[in-house]
């Protein structure tokens, strides 16, 4: 359970320190070039592995679902404040389907995360494939949560989970309260070892991503910082 939460607060951290990078590396970018198309350029080239990840997560997964797409863009946009990586259209379905496909690029980037960083403890990379993985994890973890429309299916799905759950506990508790206690007596009788051992690597991976996330931000905060004061 322990290790179940600190992957949940880690991801909730992803997710904050995205927003805050993509923001921090586009206003450091835009100080140093004035002009904004550069910066989409730059960034359109910089993130374009894990963007093509993301919209690609979304396309297959309304495709296998039959969810109707529309046009599919892999080139950031800079809007007020933020910037946006990309984006594909979605027809409008019913709300299980299109959480499921607002939710696919975070399932279907930290499973390409926790793989490279799995690969690479068990074929041990040299100096370049390591440089290329890390580059990937930062790559793919900052694309991961790129949309309103990402957020809400990820709060869907969590939702649809709690509420489920929920759901059964309260059924097994009205109609028989004794359902509920075998219930609890057939989950701890499982063995959870690999859930748990997973969760565990998993919490321990995502210090990766972050820990990058967290550098790239405080050194583009003092290079906008020194670049504010020598103008």
């Amino acid at each position: 359970m322990i290790f179940f939460t600190v992957f949940t607060v880690e991801m909730i951290l992803l997710f904050f320190l995205s927003k805050k990078l993509i923001t921090s590396l586009s206003r450091a970018l835009f100080a140093v070039t004035r002009n904004h198309k550069v910066v989409i350029n730059i960034l359109s080239i910089l993130f374009l592995p894990g963007t093509i990840l993301h919209e690609l997560s979304h396309l297959l997964t309304a495709g296998i679902l039959l969810v109707p797409v529309g046009e599919l863009s892999v080139l950031p946009e800079i809007e007020g404040e933020s910037v946006k990586l990309g984006s594909v259209q979605v027809g409008k379905v019913d709300p299980f389907r299109l959480t499921l496909v607002g939710v696919a690029p975070v399932i279907w980037g930290l499973l390409t995360i926790l793989g490279i960083i799995y690969f690479a403890q068990i074929s041990h990379f040299n100096w370049w494939q390591t440089a290329l993985g890390l580059y990937l994890i930062f790559n793919i973890s900052n694309s991961m949560f790129s949309s309103k429309k990402d957020i809400e299916g990820t709060i869907g799905f969590v939702v649809a989970i709690i509420a489920i759950t929920a759901a059964l506990l309260l059924t097994f508790y009205f109609l028989n309260s004794s359902l509920l206690t075998n219930f609890g007596n057939y989950l701890s009788s499982l063995n959870l070892t690999p859930l748990v051992e997973f969760f565990k690597l998993a919490s321990l991976y995502l210090l990766v991503p972050l820990i990058l996330d967290l550098l790239i931000i405080i050194l583009t905060s003092m290079l906008l910082k020194r670049h504010l004061t020598n103008t």
